[in-house]
């Protein structure tokens, strides 16, 4: 009996010892393994670095239409614009000049629809969309603007469009420029104003 005592004594010591009840021991749930580590959040975007991209209102009518609107006086020097007696299209400078555009818009050159207007009309034109553009007007009202001059013979001629489509403006400066620099335009004066025998320049 007095064995007994003991060993029970010695058990509850070691027992005491480990600190644990042999049962709450055997129910404790394993440890949980370190949480990961959480990456960072990306750094928020500095103010000014978002670019907002713009097109020209008139540009993107053009495109979708696939057809660029030409207009031109109707007493405009056959050089620069006249009916072709064989086939019935326009040929001259002004028409060479249009197709070039044309082109770079990215239409085909026979995308152009030429509408030659009485002088009463050339702003009227411009300002109700009825044309894009007008090859060789002048802008004598606040609520037109003219690009270039793409030649200069005695007189500017100017491409006339409506004062608010700055974007439109500036395309056109950037394409009547690379019509130079590429050769283009004295292409199309050597075909029909140098052979009419007037000299012109490009106005850049």
């Amino acid at each position: 009996m007095r064995i007994r005592v003991l060993a029970l004594v010695s058990l509850t010591a070691v027992l005491a010892a480990c600190g644990q009840d042999p049962e709450v021991s055997q129910n404790l749930l394993p440890p949980l393994p370190p949480a990961p580590a959480t990456s960072a959040a990306p750094p928020a975007p500095s103010a000014g670095t978002s670019v907002e991209l713009s097109t020209s209102p008139t540009l993107v009518r053009i495109q979708q239409r696939r057809k660029l609107l030409v207009g031109a006086r109707i007493d405009t020097p056959p050089a620069f614009l006249s009916r072709d007696p064989a086939g019935g299209g326009y040929q001259g400078f002004d028409v060479e000049i249009a197709r070039d555009l044309a082109q770079r818009i990215g239409l085909r050159p026979e995308d152009v629809q030429f509408r030659r207007l009485p002088p009463t009309q050339l702003q009227s034109a411009v300002l109700s969309g009825d044309v894009d553009l007008l090859l060789g007007g002048t802008a004598e009202v606040p609520s037109l603007t003219a690009v270039g001059p793409y030649a200069i013979t005695d007189a500017e001629r100017n491409l006339v469009i409506k004062a608010d489509d700055r974007l439109l403006a500036e395309e056109l400066q950037r394409m009547l420029d690379a019509a130079v620099a590429d050769g283009s335009w004295q292409r199309a004066y050597e075909t029909t104003l140098g052979a009419a025998g007037i000299e012109a320049r490009p106005g850049s």
